[in-house]
């Protein structure tokens, strides 16, 4: 994947994208939504409904690609949480230095809240609090926005726990929690099932799933990930998401998935986990 900004006036930004079959992506941003308002190739059909797995994904590579190069080479913020791959690793590095007061306090409701579905000893914040009726299947993201202080180098604040399901097909819905900063994005957002699991393996899955999302960081712009980050198992819904509908992606997010150059080297219930994607 290259990029190159070709232009820029008050309205958006122009950026050309080469993506990993050497397509170019004709792309304007539009400032202020920072939304993609134009985009123009000639590798793959205009319509989505036409396109190959396969072209469907370079589309959308190339359309992150370019919301993750403008960031990088002007000062306007155009990309979303799950593409900002420095903030990212930050924030794994912020959490790994973490005093254990400190992981009480910023991440501790979301352990009580994975943990307390299996351990009758252990009080779950939020159960299920989806209303009876109103979603597709069982299936539910537990979701823990994350922001860092102003230098980076330390965890600000979290929020409460979010609780994501489906009321229909690709119809995602939100019961929100508290959120110290409402109208912010934050640098990162935990993302992930219930699940069986001991506080003394919560910091190992809390670096686990950090780096899981660091990797899907790079997959969604077309770029394959640094050695240390090729493992497989949950990272974030937005790359899950591509890697259950498309054939053409390998299931990163599967644990036991045979991927060449991947590996797992934790498994924290893949089994549980496997069996609520079954639901789809």
């Amino acid at each position: 994947m290259k990029g190159e900004i070709i232009g820029e006036n008050e309205d958006g930004i122009g950026v050309d994208i080469d993506d990993n079959t050497g397509v170019i992506h004709e792309i304007t941003i539009e400032k202020g939504s920072w939304e993609i308002v134009y985009h123009e190739q000639d590798g793959y059909p205009d319509n989505a409904d036409k396109r190959s797995s396969k072209g469907n994904e370079m589309v959308r590579q190339a359309r992150d690609y370019a919301k993750w190069y403008v960031a990088q080479e002007t000062d306007y913020d155009t990309m979303p949480w799950y593409l900002g791959t420095a903030s990212l690793k930050a924030i794994r590095t912020a959490v790994g230095s973490c005093s254990d007061e400190a992981v009480e306090q910023h991440f501790g409701e979301y352990y009580r809240q994975l943990a307390g579905a299996y351990d009758d000893d252990i009080t779950q914040p939020h159960p299920d609090p989806v209303p009876a009726g109103v979603a597709m299947n069982e299936y539910r993201e537990q979701k823990l926005d994350i922001y860092l202080t102003e230098d980076r180098s330390e965890i600000d604040a979290t929020s409460g726990v979010h609780v994501m399901y489906y009321a229909g097909v690709d119809d995602e819905r939100f019961i929100r929690s508290d959120d110290p900063y409402p109208d912010r994005e934050p640098d990162g957002r935990l993302e992930h099932v219930v699940i069986d699991i001991d506080r003394d393996q919560f910091e190992t899955f809390l670096d686990y799933h950090l780096r899981c999302q660091i990797r899907d960081s790079y997959l969604a712009r077309g770029e394959e990930p640094p050695e240390q980050y090729r493992v497989l198992g949950p990272g974030t819904d937005y790359m899950m998401g591509r890697c259950m509908t498309r054939d053409w992606l390998p299931e990163y997010h599967n644990y036991n998935a045979s991927i060449e150059g991947y590996r797992a080297e934790d498994t924290f219930n893949a089994g549980v986990f496997g069996q609520l994607l079954s639901l789809f």
